[in-house]
């Protein structure tokens, strides 16, 4: 049941994660090509943020195109604006989310999968429960399971089942 529930979650959190990186697609293009199209008079404006930059082609102007650019773009900058194209610098947009998922979910996962296992160990084992968050512990974990291993585990109404 536990492992259902978690399989479910984890293919939910997979067709957000999805789902949100297909929206806005923008179209890509080296740098290099876009400076071909920059000389070539065909650059609508951009948006620098950071490393990223966005813009739109007088080809297709309803269509956005990105590309990475280096830390030092002053000779980009400097042909844009020899080039008469409207653009600005902002400041790099900074999303919560995306490092709370690449830091926090490996954790829920793990707690998710561990302590529902070791709970039910330690109820059979005689043993409060509440140990099992000692099995997150580093070092914590390996004498937790020496303990459970070579202990007399006390009988329990839960070993029968």
């Amino acid at each position: 049941m536990a492992f259902c529930l978690v399989l479910l979650l984890i293919m939910l959190i997979w067709g957000v994660v999805s789902k949100g990186a297909s929206l806005n697609k923008d179209q890509e293009i080296g740098y290099s090509d876009l400076f071909k199209e920059l000389r070539s008079g065909q650059l609508l404006d951009a948006t620098i943020e950071g490393c990223d930059l966005y813009g739109h082609l007088k080809s297709s102007p309803k269509a956005r195109f990105h590309t990475t650019i280096p830390i030092e773009y002053a000779d980009l900058r400097n042909a844009m604006l020899e080039a008469g194209v409207t653009f600005s610098i902002q400041a790099p947009k900074t999303s919560i989310l995306v490092p709370l998922l690449f830091n926090v979910f490996p954790y829920f996962i793990l707690f998710l999968l561990t302590i529902p296992p070791f709970w039910v160990i330690f109820r059979k084992a005689g043993f409060p429960p509440v140990y099992s968050f000692l099995i997150l512990i580093p070092m914590a974990n390996l004498a937790v399971l020496y303990v459970l291993a070579f202990s007399k585990w006390k009988a329990s109404p839960l070993s029968d089942r």
